[in-house]
């Protein structure tokens, strides 16, 4: 029982101490700090495995992922954001999409997720923790070269691997991809292999994880 303030003895100081605590006990949860309008929660990244897509998490928020590529019509979508494969046929969902060695991004001609790509050179994985804030482009129509195939950003200007006309084999290039998905986040993307360990062909495998935002906000 709390001594009456009108005890003698009971100061003007203890009494506002103990209108404190019992204000601190009875609305302890209220005084909990709230996010701001600003402060968006990120949220965690789980992919799961798929008939063509097989995820390895590496517990420090990268991935490694392999794509079964291998349908020549059809393409194998993923979505970044949630680590899932998602169906490429609609223009909904996916940010990234694959069939056999070309890789579209939904954005440009191949789509309207506003999905944009920038290559990134002479920079390892580890090193790379932030986007870049220029160099951004979209998926684009067929231009003046031997094929007709559309120049998304992953194949243009060289493409995203070296031809060996004497093996016709393909060999990723020593090179960093950034990816802004659908949803305004920004991913890293290497691509590591073009096989499976048997040798076959259209398993491509990536390496994949969250960056930062570039210096000065969204491009």
């Amino acid at each position: 029982m709390f001594p009456s303030p009108l005890r003698p003895g009971f100061s003007r100081r203890a009494c506002a101490a103990l209108l404190v605590a019992g204000l601190v006990s009875a609305c302890g949860d209220d005084l909990q700090p709230q996010p701001g309008p600003d402060e968006v929660e990120d949220p965690v990244v789980h992919p799961e495995d798929s008939a063509n897509l097989k995820h390895q998490d590496h517990g420090d928020g990268s991935f490694t992922s392999v794509v079964n590529a291998t349908e020549p019509t059809a393409w194998v979508g993923l979505d970044l954001d949630a680590g899932k494969e998602v169906s490429a046929a609609a223009d909904a969902a996916w940010d990234l999409a694959f069939q056999r060695f070309v890789v579209m991004s939904r954005g440009g001609v191949s789509g309207t997720g506003g999905v944009q790509v920038a290559l990134v050179a002479d920079t390892s994985f580890g090193q790379l923790t932030q986007a870049p804030s220029t160099g951004w482009a979209t998926d684009a129509a067929d231009g003046d070269d031997v094929d007709t195939t559309p120049d998304t950003v992953f194949n243009a200007a060289g493409g995203w691997y070296v031809y060996d006309l004497k093996f016709h084999t393909l060999t990723p290039r020593t090179q960093l991809y950034v990816v802004r998905s659908d949803q305004g986040t920004y991913f890293k993307v290497e691509m590591l292999s073009y096989y499976d360990d048997a040798g076959s062909p259209a398993n491509v495998k990536l390496r994949w994880a969250k960056v930062a935002a570039p210096a000065g906000g969204q491009p």
